[in-house]
């Protein structure tokens, strides 16, 4: 049985607040307490709901383009990053590369739903402070708004979800695009990036 098969929940009509067995099914942005197995669905204000729905309008406008100019869309490519000089390489299945300024978003686990936003990573993680600099002002803004979905570490949210959180990620820093990489056989990385830059 997968964790996400096995959480117990808390909310009430207005999706906060008295606590109630029951299962988190894979749709609603929801707050992981690992500690205690429990999950409860987070509540979204409606500006939030209309942020994430312009800020991904603008993002799936914008990106088929970018993805086809920076090889993308290829088969065959592979991905790099430099940590240290905060870098993103890609090899296009072309044998083009390109590099871009980038910044983690979050680690997601297609398997359980799991999101961590780059900010709450452990340190043993080990990952460069500027790194997580955008996911960081996206917890700040969520904060300043009263938007708890970003300003709670960990989530469980489908893949859409994960997208619409990495869009507003990118979109708070002002980073115009925003990609996924697998890094094992269950998670992936959400990067916001700067626009690319050819190197051959």
């Amino acid at each position: 049985m997968r964790r996400s098969d096995k959480i117990r929940i808390g909310r009430d009509r207005e999706g906060a607040g008295r606590e109630e067995p029951g299962t988190y099914r894979g749709e609603g942005i929801w707050s992981w307490c690992s500690e205690s197995n429990t999950a409860r669905e987070l509540p979204r204000t409606e500006d939030f709901v209309d942020t994430l729905k312009w800020v991904g309008a603008s993002y799936h406008a914008s990106l088929p383009r970018l993805y086809r100019d920076f090889g993308l869309s290829e088969s065959g490519g592979a991905w790099e990053v430099f940590p240290d000089h905060g870098l993103f390489k890609v090899t296009t299945g072309s044998g083009r590369s390109w590099f871009a300024e980038y910044g983690l978003v979050a680690s997601w686990n297609h398997e359980t739903h799991s999101w961590l936003w780059a900010w709450a990573f452990p340190p043993d993680w080990q990952v460069p402070p500027p790194l997580i600099a955008a996911a960081g002002r996206t917890c700040t803004v969520g904060h300043e708004m009263g938007w708890a979905p970003l300003a709670e570490p960990s989530l469980l949210v489908n893949e859409r979800e994960a997208w619409a959180l990495t869009a507003l990620a990118a979109h708070v820093s002002e980073l115009p695009l925003i990609y996924r990489a697998r890094v094992n056989e269950v998670n992936m990385h959400y990067f916001a990036m700067s626009t690319p830059v050819w190197a051959s």
